[in-house]
């Protein structure tokens, strides 16, 4: 629904969609009555997502790209738009990153993880803005963290790579203000996959994406989730940093380095 009130179907492109959120957000949002064109590298996993889709009566299509590719994203933009049709929602979800440790620090891992995270949001943005604006209509969605809100041990590089989505997602919401194109960030924290028997502190995959999803059919401007992880961050935001340093020292991933 629009902001007149008028229902239309979405066109959606959402990257990252060969796991995780990405692959149960696209099942959601079909079921709720998105076409929608997922990416990812991985083909195999792709085309088995569509299959699953189109058996339960939905619209679907896979597309491949790496999103740190601005020339194979658009190529794949391209072929969405061929047979769905223009692209009015994009689900900017691909990201992830390895742990930064300070005994075992490459820089280089750092740049992948920015790069994945933050480049590859502003390269979707890229490629479906300027025809949003020209039909003065769209929806930008990006998948952020609750990681963002304060940097954590041994998360250096994925908390800024969230911040900085987190950033460049409220100054897009500022800009496009009043043009159509509505803004929506996405904050989970630990989310389980359906099969991790790691359930403490985490959201359910499918309550997760069931959420996420209507979040975005809202067209919310943010959602954050699940609320004990969301309550225990703005506690921890409001600590002076010797504070917060102390409860969060030795709080990290382990590694063997």
């Amino acid at each position: 629904m629009n902001r007149s009130g008028e229902v239309r179907s979405e066109v959606t492109l959402i990257t990252g969609a060969s796991q995780g959120i990405g692959y149960y957000l696209a099942l959601e949002l079909a079921r709720r009555g998105d076409a929608v064109a997922v990416l990812a590298r991985r083909r195999a996993e792709l085309e088995a997502l569509v299959a699953r889709i189109t058996d339960e009566g939905g619209r679907a299509m896979a597309v491949t790209a790496d999103v740190t590719d601005r020339s194979a994203l658009a190529q794949a933009a391209e072929r969405v738009r061929s047979e769905f049709g223009p692209i009015t929602r994009l689900v900017a979800n691909a990201g992830g990153g390895q742990p930064t440790h300070i005994a075992a620090y490459d820089a280089e891992c750092v740049e992948d993880t920015i790069r994945l995270n933050l480049i590859g949001t502003a390269n979707a943005v890229g490629v479906v803005l300027d025809d949003m604006r020209a039909r003065g209509r769209g929806h930008l969605v990006a998948m952020g963290s609750l990681a963002a809100l304060r940097g954590l041990p041994t998360a250096a590089a994925y908390s800024a790579a969230k911040a900085g989505v987190a950033n460049f997602m409220e100054s897009l919401a500022i800009d496009l203000w009043d043009t159509g194109i509505d803004v929506t960030l996405l904050e989970p924290g630990f989310v389980a996959k359906p099969d991790s028997k790691k359930r403490r502190m985490r959201m359910p995959m499918d309550v997760a994406t069931r959420r996420m999803a209507s979040a975005i059919i809202a067209r919310r401007r943010l959602w954050r989730g699940p609320a004990s992880l969301v309550f225990a961050a703005n506690i921890l935001r409001l600590l002076p940093f010797p504070a917060y340093r102390r409860v969060m020292a030795g709080q990290g991933r382990a590694t063997d380095a």
